[in-house]
């Protein structure tokens, strides 16, 4: 093996790890506005519900992929769980757009109920498209909301 074929991998590991590591470090964006000014305390549950979110939708389609009922039904359960509490949260950006957001966590809890309803019925074809439906919800809020 030559030095030019161990320094390319060795170049490209290093280059991964000096991009990858300002975004490690920077952590959650610091909320500049409205109740949970800059206040990471007060914005703790509404994180610890998004990575629930996060869990469930892993889940979620694993058991759809999988055909695995029993964790769909999990899966399901826990993110309806999750949505419990959202009164309080607020968007991390347009913030001006409460309401919207607010609006998207009430659809949210619908599509999550016809979800239910769909994996109850055992119809693996009606979860797995109820499941796109509450993706839909997750990519609206985050691309208005989040990203």
């Amino acid at each position: 093996m030559t030095i030019f074929n161990r320094a390319v991998p060795m170049f490209a590991f290093t280059g991964i790890l000096f991009f990858a590591a300002p975004a490690v470090c920077h952590g959650p964006a610091e909320h500049k506005e409205g109740p949970h000014a800059g206040s990471e305390e007060a914005m703790k549950p509404q994180h610890e519900r998004m990575a629930n979110f996060k869990e469930a939708a892993g889940m979620l389609s694993d058991a759809i992929i999988h055909n695995a009922p029993k964790l769909a039904q999990e899966g399901a359960e826990k993110l309806d769980r999750s949505l419990e509490g959202h009164e309080r949260d607020f968007p991390h950006k347009n913030r001006s757009h409460v309401k919207e957001f607010h609006r998207l966590y009430v659809e949210l809890g619908k599509r999550t109920g016809n979800l239910k309803a769909a994996i109850k019925a055992d119809d693996l074809p009606k979860s797995a498209v109820a499941y796109g439906r509450i993706l839909e919800i997750c990519a609206a809020c985050h691309r208005k909301f989040r990203d």
